[in-house]
């Protein structure tokens, strides 16, 4: 059941039978409420040659010349379910496991603009298409996140990319994401979208805020990157990304505009998964970081770390205050060389 490539969905009756069902705890983490614009009815985007601006911004058109596609590369999407039929991810989500069900379309079309976002990033890496949120299921929500973070472990992924969050989470989600970190698995996580404006004041949002993940803030795509006042401010936030005005999938086939730190967060998971697959220098020192046969909690806590120093030093430019911001962290991932001179805004 867990063979490599092959598409296939798995309720969670299949996937562990009966293991959640009949749960009436409430469910505490959830989508953030993301903010739907409107998509210029000649806007054309796909994964090839119409890239939005904000994967342009990026970096993904050099990537593609550089021959960085994230091919090789898994990334797992724990979210609302991803139309896998959809003609942009030409096939690239190959394997799906879902805990709840119902319409992809509405309220759950998140999961495929999450996915598709990454698909453009990188589109030879295989999208594991872990589905959490829906109308119709037995799952509590936090309870099938947990399962699917170490899910994703065992399907050998390299990066998750977690576009949820809320302030008050469970210890079984951080022992899980705790596991991933130790694993080498690359967690990225959507710093939220309770802010105010302000940077001096903080929101909270897990997972994001936990020392294991890379939590990314949202900034527009206008001179100097300024940040999206919906965006959450505090000194966990390590960078930013994308956020507002974001175009990709829609569930049914075509595409959709929305915004939030949702949509920051695929843009770094699809940079990151297209630099881990190639020749790449940051192939090599992630390896260095995270050794094979190396599975203890203890020897690889410093992985996060090492990867956060190997962004910093090659991909992130510097945006809003000088250094490390509340709002910004460490600034805009980018695979654009020279950082802001090259960009079009």
């Amino acid at each position: 059941t867990e063979g490599g490539g092959d598409k296939m969905k798995r309720t969670h009756g299949e996937l562990l039978a009966g293991g959640g069902a009949n749960m009436a705890a409430p469910k505490a983490i959830k989508l953030p409420r993301v903010r739907l614009e409107s998509t210029p009815s000649s806007m054309v985007v796909n994964s090839v040659t119409d890239l939005p601006k904000g994967v342009i911004l990026t970096g993904a058109e050099k990537l593609r010349q550089d021959g960085l596609t994230g091919k090789g590369i898994r990334v797992a999407v724990i979210d609302s379910g991803v139309d896998a039929d959809h003609p942009g991810f030409n096939g690239q989500v190959t394997k799906q496991f879902w805990f709840r069900g119902g319409p992809l379309e509405g309220e759950d079309n998140h999961g495929t603009h999450v996915a598709g976002t990454i698909h453009m990033m990188a589109p030879e890496a295989e999208i594991y298409d872990y589905r959490v949120f829906g109308s119709n299921g037995d799952w509590e929500v936090d309870k099938a996140i947990v399962t699917c973070i170490y899910q994703a472990v065992f399907d050998k992924c390299k990066v998750i990319n977690m576009s949820l969050g809320e302030a008050y989470p469970t210890a079984d989600m951080h022992t899980a994401v705790k596991y991933a970190n130790s694993k080498g698995v690359i967690v990225v996580c959507a710093a939220g979208n309770e802010g105010d404006g302000d940077p001096l004041t903080n929101e909270r949002s897990f997972p994001a805020m936990w020392d294991q993940t890379i939590s990314i803030a949202a900034v527009s795509k206008k001179q100097n990157l300024p940040v999206v006042n919906f965006s959450n401010s505090n000194p966990l936030v390590d960078y930013a990304g994308i956020g507002l005005n974001v175009t990709s999938f829609k569930p049914g086939g075509g595409f959709f505009t929305i915004s939030g730190t949702s949509m920051a967060c695929p843009h770094v998971a699809g940079l990151i998964a297209a630099l881990l697959s190639g020749d790449t220098a940051f192939k090599a020192d992630f390896a260095k970081a995270v050794p094979e046969g190396n599975s203890g909690f203890g020897m690889k806590k410093n992985v996060n770390l090492n990867v956060r120093k190997m962004l910093t030093d090659k991909f992130a430019v510097d945006i809003s205050q000088v250094g490390r911001d509340n709002g910004t962290g460490l600034g805009f991932l980018t695979y654009v060389i020279n950082g802001k001179e090259e960009f079009e805004l």
